[in-house]
């Protein structure tokens, strides 16, 4: 930096002015300090300057933008390189402070060490009138473009949908806000990789400018003609802006064609990768008011969208809010079930058809909060899933069922098995054998008395790393079943690929078996090709006599259900099980 060099500062902070003079100083160049516009302008007629530093914000006076544009009509100061200070990051700031003639902009709190790096470009003279239009365009695509899509990105749109809020309160008009997320893209990420899951983005980032038939004009200001404004929020959230509706019906015409258009396939390598949406909607004045509000309930719909299966859309409703409220609540109750001592396993009974004695106990979890009371296991076993605190309520359920089944090992109460159901999540997780290794090590339980019972949608995605987890664990010595088979996704050809011990039937099939031939078909189907598969049968939910003897009679291995016993907490399931020895 050359030591001639000579710096204007402007500012109405004191303090400012002596941290940037002290900085400057401290490299070498000479500086002169000025309160206000005012007095800058006329220390500038007087003194000159090689490049002038101005606050934006200046309230006793002229403030950095009129200061900047008188400037620039004094003589010989046209091309004098300013850098305006400001706290104001704002879309309409940044070009206002380059329209009056701003060479570049800095944000305070002033960070010194990139004020010097600014500072020394504009006294070398490096800012030619092309670099400052370059320089002016890159700043504003990194403000406020995604540069993987080329799109808008999440500052851009909250500042477009405060400008179309003002803009509806004043012309009574009704717009909404489409909240758009890829179903599985941490799949596509986690299995084929980051660079093929920015490929999605960016043709996902296409197929929505061509969804809503965009002009070049979207891709400068992110808005099209027909006043639709795009963007990418962040991750593989994106957004639509939809300002002109003449009903809150209409939105869902858009909805659906973006619904369609991204549910195809997408060809990489010769490859096909399928991927859909899930689309929330809200409407302006309806759903909310502000921005914030807006984003927020299209935000919720989208959620309520993906719990549905995905790969459709949904209007936001006021019930969701209610139900969000309730999740909350319950979500953060569960996360200190454990802590608190709120947790307690209860035990079914499983009887060996065969042999007429019970064999067996699944453990099943119930949860009891004393502001909430008794909870069912269907509403929080699936938020513990979706927050992630499966992992550790599945560790707690499993050391705790081994304990209890060494507890009645030493009580002379032997069962062949302790059944446990494991999550899809846990099974995902590459550590859960070694977990279970230590559960099992910790509690002196053989591993042939465990039976982890997963769900056979958890067998559909990543094949191959959950055959990996499934062989760690067989060879622990543990047995393996299938929960609830015939309610998913697989084949009894296609889970011969997998080490299974044990097919679950689901209770769907079992009940009115009697009065139903479809489902007496299957339930025979399903336990005629286990046999020849070599997996045992259990069928769930045997309610009658009638039940029980149709399953004698195709030979099935196991029964649960009420008609035998229903789930029940330790104390009642001992003395059951004990008046079931005495019996034998």
């Amino acid at each position: 930096m050359q030591h001639s060099a000579h710096v204007l500062i402007i500012d109405d902070d004191p303090m400012i002015r002596l941290l940037v003079a002290n900085a400057l100083q401290a490299v070498g160049v000479q500086t002169t300090e000025a309160a206000s516009g005012e007095e800058g302008l006329i220390l500038l007629g007087v003194c000159g300057a090689n490049a002038v530093l101005l606050d934006v914000m200046m309230p006793n006076g002229m403030d950095g933008f009129a200061t900047c544009t008188a400037l620039r009509k004094l003589p010989n100061s046209q091309h004098i390189p300013v850098l305006m200070m400001t706290g104001l990051e704002d879309f309409d700031s940044i070009n206002q402070a380059f329209e009056v003639g701003a060479t570049d902009f800095i944000t305070k709190p002033i960070n010194i060490p990139l004020l010097n790096h600014r500072v020394r470009y504009m006294l070398r003279g490096s800012y030619t009138t092309l670099q400052l239009v370059e320089s002016e365009r890159r700043l504003h695509r990194m403000a406020y473009f995604d540069t993987l899509t080329e799109l808008p990105n999440r500052q851009f749109f909250r500042e477009y949908l405060q400008h179309m809020i003002a803009l509806a309160q004043r012309e009574k008009k009704k717009f909404a806000v489409l909240f758009l997320d890829l179903d599985g893209f941490k799949r596509i990420n986690d299995t084929l990789g980051h660079h093929l899951g920015d490929l999605i983005l960016q043709e996902t980032g296409e197929r929505l400018r061509k969804s809503l038939r965009a002009s070049d004009v979207l891709i400068r200001t992110g808005t099209t003609e027909e006043g639709i404004s795009l963007a990418r929020l962040g991750g593989d959230e994106f957004t639509v802006l939809l300002s002109s509706l003449d009903r809150s019906e209409s939105a869902a015409t858009v909805a659906e064609r973006i619904r369609i258009n991204l549910a195809e396939p997408h060809l990489f390598d010769g490859n096909e990768i399928y991927i859909t949406s899930s689309i929330g909607i809200a409407v302006f004045p309806d759903d909310g008011g502000s921005g914030e509000e807006l984003l927020k309930n299209a935000d919720m719909a989208m959620y309520y969208a993906k719990r549905a299966g995905g790969n459709i859309y949904q209007y936001f409703s006021s019930k969701m809010t209610e139900a969000a409220l309730r999740r909350l609540n319950v979500e953060n109750h569960l996360r200190k079930a454990i802590e608190h001592d709120e947790l307690e396993l209860y035990y079914q009974p499983l009887l060996d058809i065969a042999l007429n004695k019970f064999c067996g106990v699944e453990v099943l979890l119930r949860w009891v909060n004393p502001e909430l009371g008794r909870m069912s296991p269907a509403e929080f076993i699936p938020l513990a899933e979706e927050s992630n605190l499966i992992i550790n309520i599945g560790e707690w359920v499993l050391r705790q069922a081994c304990k209890q089944a060494c507890v009645w090992r030493h009580q002379g109460l032997t069962l062949n098995r302790m059944a446990v159901n494991i999550s899809a999540l846990q099974l995902r997780h590459k550590s859960f054998p070694s977990k279970v290794a230590i559960i099992l090590a910790e509690t002196g339980l053989p591993a042939h008395l465990l039976e982890l019972e997963i769900t056979e949608s958890a067998l559909v995605s990543d094949e191959d790393e959950i055959l990996d987890v499934l062989l760690s664990l067989k060879q622990l010595g543990v047995h393996l079943a299938i929960d609830d088979f015939g309610t998913g996704y697989s084949s009894l050809s296609r889970l011969k690929n997998f080490p299974i011990d044990r097919l679950k039937i689901d209770q769907s099939f079992i009940r009115n078996l009697e009065q139903s031939v479809n489902n007496s078909a299957i339930a025979v189907a399903i336990m005629s090709m286990a046999d020849s598969m070599h997996m045992q049968v259990t069928c769930e939910g045997v309610e009658t006599d009638a039940q029980l003897a149709f399953l004698q009679e195709n030979h099935c291995n196991e029964a649960q259900g009420y008609l035998l016993c229903h789930p029940l907490p330790l104390a009642q399931v001992e003395e059951f099980l004990m008046s079931q020895l005495h019996k034998a």
